[in-house]
């Protein structure tokens, strides 16, 4: 690793804990923009998260086979959305950060991309889905419980996921749909939590 690199990652990093304060469990929104003035803010393109998102897709398909339309909440720059993508024949994604939601129209132009907050709006249009997901979203909402009444107005089923730190906070929070299923994704140290139910 170089010096340029070494100091560039501890850049990032500073900049991301600096972002981040008071910003779980809060609508913290011009916040998040704020992650984006640095391009894969979230290190989404690591071996790590492309592996979440082919586990990901994998769950999607053995649950729910191919879809016509999938919703996607808090897609970011859209590196998720590539995969998600792949899986329906009209992908939607939205992000509260308008910076996000211009490189995801770049990178993946055959996609709906919207700038807008679901659960406080002002909302976009987005119709209804097949299924909504809600990837690493829940942990950035004042409160989970009216987003996720909010994400099962918007389709036919969800998918959630949190990390393992956050996802047994959230669980409670998911009681209220019946049938609730859980799988876990592991990669090396890392572990995720993804819900997923039918309205």
């Amino acid at each position: 690793m170089t010096q340029n690199t070494s100091m560039m990652m501890r850049l990032r990093r500073n900049w991301m804990r600096l972002c981040m304060r008071e910003s779980h469990y809060a609508d913290r929104h011009k916040q998040h923009d704020l992650f984006y003035w640095l391009p894969d803010p979230w290190n989404m393109k690591g071996a790590g998260e492309q592996h979440r998102y082919r586990e990901t897709n994998k769950l999607i398909e053995q649950n729910f086979g191919r879809l016509d339309s999938i919703l996607e909440i808090g897609c970011g720059e859209g590196h998720q959305s590539k995969h998600l993508s792949s899986l329906c024949n009209r992908h939607i994604g939205v992000d509260v950060s308008g910076t996000a939601v211009g490189r995801a129209r770049r990178m993946l132009p055959k996609s709906e991309f919207h700038a807008g907050d679901v659960f406080n709006g002002p909302a976009p249009n987005v119709g209804h889905a097949d299924l909504v997901t809600a990837f690493e979203v829940l942990y950035y909402v004042a409160d989970p419980a009216r987003a996720l009444d909010t994400l099962s107005k918007l389709g036919d089923a969800c998918m959630v996921s949190a990390y393992a730190g956050e996802s047994d906070r959230l669980a409670p929070h998911l009681q209220r749909f019946a049938d609730v299923k859980r799988h876990a994704i592991r990669f090396e140290d890392a572990e995720w939590s993804l819900f997923w139910w039918r309205n």
